[in-house]
């Protein structure tokens, strides 16, 4: 009877402990939105970003797509910025076909991918805007916007007390 009870103990005292642990164990990847301007929103784009999260100073492939036809005059921008409603902090520009390395004119559906290195420096929080474009006729074919970081002390309460605050670390240590 004892063994069964210490064994029913072990077993909920694991549960327990597994319970506690986040359900998500797996990597969480970079949520896209729509974008928006004036009150005006584009398509979204399909993008993804390797490696994800961004690392500031390396290289990262964005991999884009979209379900229209893009032609020679067609662009490929991935901006940052440090809040939507200024000026881009660093911008990126590439053609969407008909350049070296590229496929030919017209495309449909886009997909592509395009590397570069993510700047350093970048504030915390900081927004990336995704945009296939013809910048001739003034045309956004589609965008996708995501905000990169803005983990902050309120999003973890125990970091922003002191650590002389800490009763344990009051004691003198022994010599």
């Amino acid at each position: 009877m004892n063994q069964s009870l210490i064994l029913v103990f072990i077993l909920l005292a694991t549960l327990s402990v597994v319970n506690a642990l986040p359900h998500q164990l797996s990597k969480r990847e970079t949520q896209w939105g729509k974008c928006t301007d004036s009150g005006k929103t584009y398509p979204l784009l399909g993008v993804t970003i390797s490696p994800d999260p961004l690392v500031q100073g390396q290289n990262d492939t964005f991999s884009v797509s979209g379900d229209f036809e893009a032609g020679a005059t067609y662009i490929l921008g991935v901006a940052f910025f440090k809040d939507l409603a200024d000026d881009p902090l660093y911008v990126f520009i590439t053609p969407v076909c008909g350049a070296k390395g590229l496929p030919n004119c017209p495309v449909k559906p886009l997909k592509m991918d395009y590397k570069i290195t993510v700047p350093t420096g970048l504030p915390n929080p900081y927004f990336l805007a995704v945009v296939v474009e013809d910048p001739k006729a003034q045309i956004v074919l589609g965008c996708s916007e995501t905000q990169v970081g803005g983990g902050s002390e309120e999003s973890y309460p125990i970091a922003s007390y002191p650590i002389a605050s800490y009763p344990i670390a009051s004691y003198p240590i022994a010599e």
